[in-house]
Parts: structure tokens; sequence; C-alpha cells
């Protein structure tokens, strides 16, 4: 097994003046793209709620050299986002440094004893993006209303190192490092549930097929006494192709254009190898895949937004779930987008969709069973 540390960065490189003369045209084009874009999509959103999908197109939708570029031209790590965010809504920043380069970010306290309950939570980002504000609003206000349900949770948001820099099975890692944390600071099995955005959705399954198939190139997963309380696969982006009739269908209205995910598939491309396909790309695996998948996980929730791209595959893939995770449900928001709950609380109009109603509800049954 190797020792290889991709520790999470704490900043990212400037933009070089070559970078930034390449992107002027676009930078000044921008507001004018997004003002008649906004103008000529509403769709029944708010004006903010549709400049802001409106803006995520314009980003995304550009040819980017690579991820790196990328990478600098948002210039904010998901540490340096979690500590304005904290900052500026009055929270303590808690962070654990772990094993294989990871953080874990806390909002709220530590939570460790055995009945402390807790969401390990996976952001999304194409294993590109770094985390932003919008992501750790959101889980604050599950994690409020949650509260005010069945009483305090402890959220534990993993920071794990981004492509191509740390190339893939370096999440899967650091995921399997988080979980061992948590594991070993007391908490139950059973008082936890592990789930995410996106790609998030993705490495929740990923560690889930390393505790059922141990890969022999990672740590060793923890050995379960229990169940684990759930997975929450929220738009979980599982098949980095982008075949789906939905990517076509619904190319224009999802907040993510389907040429951004394969960029984002490029980029992370090169550390799949065929030993690790099926943990990386869970969503191309067959249904025998995830057979055991319920001794790991107790129930899942699966969500997805109505206009996103991935919405073919997101149903393809829980079709094979509930195959052998009985207590599988799913919840698909009447036009909704990709991540469409957490995007909500980016643009400030959180608690919008019934999809986040949902979660709050599963989240609150899976930890009162």
């Amino acid at each position: 097994m190797s020792n290889i540390n991709h520790p999470t960065a704490d900043t990212f490189a400037p933009l070089t003046l070559r970078q930034n003369l390449r992107l002027l045209p676009f930078r000044l084009y921008e507001p004018f793209a997004v003002f008649f874009g906004t103008l000529f999509n509403r769709e029944g959103r708010s004006w903010n709620r549709t400049k802001h999908l409106v803006e995520l197109r314009y980003r995304l939708g550009r040819k980017w050299e690579d991820a790196r570029t990328l990478q600098s031209y948002l210039g904010t790590t998901t540490t340096q986002a979690y500590e304005a965010w904290a900052l500026a809504n009055g929270q303590e920043v808690l962070t654990d440094v772990l094993a294989e380069g990871a953080r874990i970010h806390w909002i709220g306290p530590r939570r460790d004893t055995k009945n402390d309950r807790v969401f390990l939570y996976f952001h999304g980002g194409g294993l590109v993006w770094p985390a932003h504000a919008g992501f750790f609003s959101f889980l604050k206000g599950l994690q409020d209303d949650v509260k005010n349900t069945i009483g305090d949770i402890g959220i534990a948001f993993l920071n794990y190192s981004l492509a191509p820099d740390a190339p893939l099975p370096t999440q899967l890692r650091q995921a399997n490092a988080a979980i061992t944390h948590l594991l070993g600071r007391g908490i139950a099995p059973s008082h936890i549930i592990v789930g995410g955005d996106s790609v998030g959705g993705n490495l929740t399954l990923g560690l889930g097929a390393h505790i059922m198939r141990p890969l022999a190139s990672i740590p060793a997963p923890p050995v379960l006494s229990e169940p684990l309380g759930g997975a929450l696969l929220n738009s979980a982006w599982a098949t980095f192709n982008t075949y789906a009739p939905s990517y076509k269908r619904n190319d224009a209205l999802d907040m993510v254009p389907s040429s951004a995910y394969a960029f984002l598939a490029q980029q992370i491309g090169p550390g799949i190898t065929p030993e690790l396909r099926d943990y990386v790309e869970p969503g191309t695996a067959p249904a025998s895949w995830f057979e055991g998948l319920d001794r790991v996980y107790g129930r899942v929730l699966v969500t997805a937004g109505e206009n996103e791209a991935l919405f073919d595959q997101i149903i393809d893939l829980k079709g094979k779930l509930e195959q052998h995770v009985r207590d599988t449900s799913t919840f698909v928001e009447p036009g909704g987008v990709h991540m469409n709950a957490m995007d909500a609380f980016w643009v400030g109009e959180g608690r919008s969709g019934q999809d986040f109603y949902k979660m709050v509800s599963w989240i609150s049954e899976t930890f009162k069973a």
C-alpha cells in the first residue's frame, strides 16, 4: 500500500499576467451576458436566483485551459471559504487535521461521544471546485431544522484535496480517513449519516464500496459493529460520460452545462485505473456491485432536480441501489436544478424547495430510528 499524501490547499496560485490577459474579454463580456441571460430566462424564478444560475452557466461553460486555471480564477480555497463563512455567521472555527492530508471542518461543536449524532458531508464540485459559503449555509440550515425536530446533530465537513494536484483515489483515501476519525472519537456507527452533493454522493458510494471490498491500494477501512445510519445522495454525479438523454434535454435548463461535466471528467479521468473504476464511477457498475451495501448504510435517500443534466443517470443509479438496500427512497424536486437545495441557500433563498424539507425529515427519521 502506497503512502502518498496530498494535503488540502491553503491557497491557490494567483493568475499569471498572461492568464489575466486571456481572461480579460471573458470578464468584460460577463455583465452583458448575465444581464440578458437573466432577462430572458426567468422561468418563474426570482431575479436573484436566475442571475445566479446564469452567472454559473457562463463561468462553467467557458472552455478553461485546465483545472488549475479555473481554481486560480475562483481564488478561494475550501478552508478560506469555511473560515470566512464562520466569521460572518458568528460560528467558531473548529478544524480537525486528519491522516491523508485531509481536514474536517465542524459546523457547530465537535462531537465525540457514543450518543452524539453526526452528518459526515462530502461537498460537490467535480473534485476540482473548492467549497463555497453556499455549502456551509445549507448545512447550517439542515442542522437548525433537524434540531427543531429531534435535537442537536453535528456536521463534519470533509475538506478533501482537489484534482488535478491530488489525483484519484486521494479523495477516497481521505473519505476513509474521515469515517475512521469519527468512529475513533467514539461515535456509534448508527449515529453517523454519510452524504454529499454531486461528486460528494459519488464519494459516499465509493466509501461504502471500500468498506465492503477493501482496496489494497489505500488504508484499510474501519470494521463496523453495525451499519452506518444512512447515505444521503443529493444530485449524485456517479457516471462521468454524458450519454444520457437528460444531458441534451436539460442542457439549457440546468445550472451546470453538459460541457462542464465533460471538462471535469477530463480533469479527474487520469487517476482512474481498471481496479478503481467501480469505486470512483459507481454509476457504471452493475447492480450486483451494490450487493451488501445495506450492511454499510442502513438506508439511502436519493434526491434530484427535475431539470438537471444528470437526471437520467441518477434515476438509473437509484434503480440499482434499491435492489440491495431495501430502505431506499427517492425525491425529485419539480423544476429543480443540480444541487438545488444547496444552491438556493447560496443566493439567500434557502428552504424554498421541498427537497430541503425532505432531507430534514429523512435525517430526523434516520437518527430517531
